[in-house]
């Protein structure tokens, strides 16, 4: 299979050959770190070639890009070069109602109490939030995502930064607005489908049936503090789940975490990678390679729903 038919066939439900993986940043000192245990002569630089050349390494199948806010004109240019020069499964990284309209204001408090004490000021910003948002996929859309993120950082590692009815009256409403127009926008661009899914840090417990009903076709991060069996029960085997690996593991869990993760999100649709999204600097290449490596020899052929 190819890494897009792979991980639209998981997506989908449908038999795969092998675990798809996905990530959406390698730094650059671990991409120069990883090309050195390559047998195949490296790039000196850490250029498009030699990121290409530390994914294929890891065997990864899909990334994630966030569009480039000093190109107003071509905010998907590194995506669409990856889309022409590659054959990665390509998601493209967009605002949420309340990360679009958080990361405005100057003191996070200051949202927060907003939600609170001035609603109609918060719908308001809410609403161009949403319209950035829409705008932008398009855009990726055009430039040939396969898929799409809606990210939206609701919570800590204790819960929701606001209340459930909060999410429910002022935000969620707008969440599904933004996630059936963008795809309404793939079905006039690209005349199907394209998936969806929603990225949050922290405990998201209390929303989880929130996000199936919205229409998400999978949900990433899943951090540890996140009990992956019980979400697995929570939203059943037809939404996939992405990440739940966290970055210390590489050193202190090894592939015996990547053997937990599967078994908790099986039966049903999963994509391995880290929790974080980032493979950072200070990771050691070793262990990060072994555990892609491993997860390789995972049987998951049959169909995941």
């Amino acid at each position: 299979m190819t890494k897009i038919e792979r991980v639209l066939a998981m997506i989908s439900g449908e038999a795969v050959d092998k675990l798809p993986k996905g990530e959406f940043f390698i730094e650059d000192a671990l991409v120069s770190r990883l090309l050195q245990l390559s047998p195949s002569p490296s790039p000196q630089s850490v250029d498009l070639e030699a990121r290409m050349k530390a994914c294929e390494l890891l065997g990864l199948d899909a990334l994630v890009f966030m569009a480039d806010q000093k190109k107003p004109g071509r905010p998907w240019a590194e995506l669409q070069q990856w889309q022409e020069e590659s054959d990665f499964f390509l998601f493209s990284l967009l605002d949420g109602p309340f990360q679009g309209v958080g990361y405005t204001y100057p003191d996070f408090t200051d949202f927060l109490m907003d939600t609170m004490r001035d609603k109609e000021k918060i719908e308001e910003l809410v609403k161009e939030s949403i319209q950035r948002s829409l705008n932008l996929g398009r855009a990726a859309i055009t430039s040939g995502a396969h898929g799409l993120f809606i990210a939206d950082d609701i919570a800590y590692n204790h819960g929701l930064y606001i209340s459930p009815r909060i999410m429910r009256e002022m935000f969620f409403p707008y969440l599904k607005e933004l996630l059936q127009g963008l795809s309404r926008t793939a079905r006039e661009v690209t005349g199907r489908e394209i998936p969806i899914f929603f990225h949050s840090d922290g405990d998201i417990w209390l929303i989880l049936q929130d996000l199936k009903e919205i229409g998400f076709n999978g949900i990433h991060s899943l951090e540890s503090v996140m009990d992956l069996a019980q979400v697995r029960e929570a939203v059943g085997g037809d939404m996939c789940l992405m990440g739940g690996y966290e970055l210390g593991w590489f050193e202190t869990g090894g592939t015996s975490k990547v053997d937990e993760l599967f078994k908790a999100a099986m039966p049903g649709r999963y994509i391995f990678g880290s929790s974080a999204g980032i493979l950072d600097a200070g990771l050691s290449p070793q262990a990060v390679l072994e555990v892609y490596r491993y997860i390789d020899k995972i049987k998951c052929c049959e169909g995941m729903s």
